[in-house]
């Protein structure tokens, strides 16, 4: 085994060599000295070689970086290294679930319970995934409001390596499904009742289902939203498919100088329908908002002014517009807990001629499917006019009280001006079941003067024409054809005179359709014969 040598120096060697070492330090210094001193070295030779301007600048190399391998190639190695490091750290962090329930669900009136797994992703951006979260509704009685499969939670690229400082810039829900229960609509609007600011919320691929407590009642499939909720501003658009049609909705509301204003934009694009409304806080009453709307389709326009307050909306002056009617209407619509109206519609003119011709040119099922109302449809209708527009003038004016109930109509009054001829009264009900929808009525006519209503009609014997005459029967508009139960003039008929009445009103008025029903020439007609055969 081989071992170093090293020498081992004592003190006073290195002392002496270090006395050495400054005597011969001082002594060049001083040689130095006396040289410069006796003008053997001039000082400005000396200085002018730190003048820069006695160098050429051009001919100094200078190292080019930006074409060396380590800017082109390791530097960008490294920065992409330490940023996939630095989004891959937070991938073993341990997230607690309740933590992340609250800080999703701050209002009171919900409860967020994550079921699935919550992990970390950072492609395409940094987020949390979270799979199958069920949001609970507190107001009343506990019961599910939404369910999602899906919730990413997108993160800010700053502070990801402290989890405690992470900061959600929003939040994307996927495949979710929201239940809405329309008798108690009030409790929902706790959930966004909030003056603070809210994430962004981005609602993909979902369903909204409506029910009227235990009952479906219709949904909204493939759904789309988006919510912002800044402080004072809000804004909330939809999109996705009800009754088979596209359908748009935005909400936009901001508070300016402590004035609510908001916008509401309602699209249904096949059937080619508008809603519009502004409306903010009354100034007569600070419970009550105020403002005005557009209902547009087609056409046909409704534009008006409304006051709303107590889950009643009411019309205070509207005007309606369209190729057959012309006037104005107001009332109320009273939208909880159940939609109702009660409305009183006032027209100037109605133009009976184009608006038969427009329902002659429905094919067989559309015409049918007009007696069809929807049960949730109820209310009240007074609905007048000065003037009816048809090609004989027969009828002046009329005026009805109309009432609709799960899918009924009841014509609790329908008076029919007949100018000089005289007057005449409809009543009755008309009932849709799953099979068939008949029209059950009760008919008077009033003949003022005999000689007028016999020139009109074509009726030369006037003693066959009765002052009044009463008709009670069945209409089945479904198979479009009509019964007579009973008719009454001076005398009530006889069951054979009644039988033959019923068969030309058939034959005559009701051989092709409801394309003859209002056929003045066959009418005419019809009213020779009957009393021509009555006579």
């Amino acid at each position: 085994m081989k071992y170093i040598n090293f020498k081992r120096f004592k003190f006073s060697t290195v002392s002496k060599s270090l006395d050495t070492l400054k005597y011969n330090f001082f002594k060049i210094i001083k040689k130095i000295y006396r040289k410069i001193h006796n003008d053997q070295i001039s000082p400005t030779k000396v200085i002018k070689y730190f003048d820069l301007r006695n160098y050429n600048i051009d001919n100094l190399k200078i190292k080019n970086f930006l074409s060396s391998k380590f800017i082109s190639l390791h530097i960008p190695i490294a920065i992409i290294f330490f940023g996939f490091l630095y989004l891959s750290i937070p991938t073993f962090f341990k997230y607690d679930k309740s933590v992340i329930e609250n800080l999703m669900c701050k209002n009171n009136s919900i409860e967020c319970k994550i079921k699935g797994k919550v992990s970390y992703k950072f492609y395409p951006t940094p987020r949390l995934k979270i799979k199958d979260v069920v949001v609970n509704n507190f107001s009343g009685k506990k019961s599910t409001f939404m369910s999602i499969e899906d919730i990413s939670i997108v993160l800010s690229f700053k502070n990801l390596l402290a989890k405690e400082k992470h900061k959600f810039k929003k939040v994307e829900l996927t495949n979710f499904e929201v239940k809405i229960d329309l008798k108690n609509i009030k409790k929902y609007k706790n959930i966004f009742n909030r003056k603070a600011n809210v994430i962004p919320l981005f609602f993909k691929k979902g369903q909204i289902i409506f029910f009227d407590g235990a009952n479906y009642v219709a949904s909204i499939t493939k759904t789309n939203v988006d919510i912002k909720f800044i402080k004072d501003f809000i804004e909330i658009n939809l999109k996705g498919k009800f009754l088979d049609d596209d359908i748009f909705l935005s909400y936009v509301s901001d508070n300016i100088d402590n004035k609510i204003s908001s916008d509401i934009i309602f699209k249904m694009k096949n059937l080619n329908f508008l809603t519009k409304a502004n409306f903010f806080n009354s100034k007569k009453d600070k419970n009550a908002l105020s403002g005005n709307f557009l209902i547009k389709k087609d056409k046909n326009k409704i534009t008006g002014l409304f006051d709303y307050k107590n889950e009643i909306f009411k019309i205070k002056k509207s005007n309606l517009k369209n190729t057959f009617i012309d006037g104005s209407m107001k009332g109320n619509i009273i939208l909880l807990p159940y939609f109702e109206f009660d409305l009183d519609i006032n027209l100037n003119s109605i133009n009976f001629t184009r608006l038969y011709n427009y329902f002659l040119s429905l094919d067989e099922n559309k015409q049918k499917d007009l007696f069809k109302i929807n049960n949730k449809i109820n209310g009240k209708i007074n609905f007048s006019t000065d003037k009816v527009y048809s090609k004989h003038n027969v009828v002046k004016s009329f005026e009805s009280r109309v009432k609709l109930y799960n899918g009924n109509i009841n014509i609790e009054q329908f008076l029919i001006n007949l100018g000089k001829l005289g007057a005449a009264d409809v009543l009755g009900t008309l009932n849709n079941d799953k099979k068939v929808t008949t029209f059950k009525f009760e008919s008077n006519v009033f003949v003022d003067n005999k000689k007028k209503f016999s020139s009109k009609f074509g009726i030369y014997n006037k003693e066959t024409i009765s002052q009044s005459l009463f008709a009670q029967g069945n209409f089945d508009l479904e198979n479009i054809k009509i019964s007579f139960y009973e008719i009454l003039a001076n005398e009530k008929f006889k069951a054979e005179d009644i039988n033959y009445i019923e068969t030309e009103f058939n034959d005559l008025m009701l051989e092709d359709g409801f394309n003859n029903l209002f056929n003045f020439s066959k009418f005419k007609v019809f009213l020779k014969s009957v009393t021509d055969e009555k006579n």
